[in-house]
């Protein structure tokens, strides 16, 4: 008898121990996969041809979508009809990051063009753009949330062009 209640709490415990670490395991990754999508709102899945879940999203570059975005955590503009995520450019801008993120989540096209009522932008300042280009306004987007490098993810080490262009570099 001694024996039977040993093999099954033995049995009980290696059950109990699968299941916690399983659990855990899943926490573990649900977490992963929440994380990496905080960037990307209103995502909706899709499968790929064989039918398995391929966590690919779409994404609506609407302005909606754009006004989501208007913080230093989040900071979209969009300027003559293209959405771009300066993020990561805020604090690199030369003229501060006070300058933009009153234009985060909106149209910025005549702030842009007008450099805040100061002038212009230099060609290095428009070719600087591209880094951090999502698309184009009510474009659809695919992006795979597990693979950084598709869009809407912007580039996190754009080279900034120095020159003599103008004064705003």
């Amino acid at each position: 008898m001694k024996k039977y209640v040993t093999i099954s709490l033995f049995v009980f415990w290696a059950i109990t121990v699968a299941v916690i670490t399983a659990g855990l395991i899943s926490i573990n990754n649900n977490q992963i996969e929440v994380s990496g999508n905080n960037n990307i709102p209103n995502q909706t899945e899709t499968n790929n041809t064989t039918g398995v879940n391929s966590n690919i999203t779409t994404l609506n570059l609407s302005m909606t979508e754009l006004a989501k975005h208007n913080s230093r955590t989040s900071c979209w503009i969009l300027i003559s009809g293209k959405i771009y995520d300066v993020t990561t450019f805020l604090n690199q801008h030369p003229g501060n990051s006070s300058t933009i993120l009153p234009t985060c989540g909106t149209d910025a096209t005549i702030a842009y063009n007008t450099r805040g009522g100061t002038g212009t932008h230099s060609s290095s300042a428009t070719s600087l753009l591209a880094a951090y280009f999502i698309g184009n306004l009510n474009q659809n987007v695919t992006t795979n949330p597990n693979n950084p490098t598709t869009p809407p993810v912007a580039n996190p080490n754009p080279v900034i062009p120095r020159g003599d262009d103008d004064d705003d570099d």
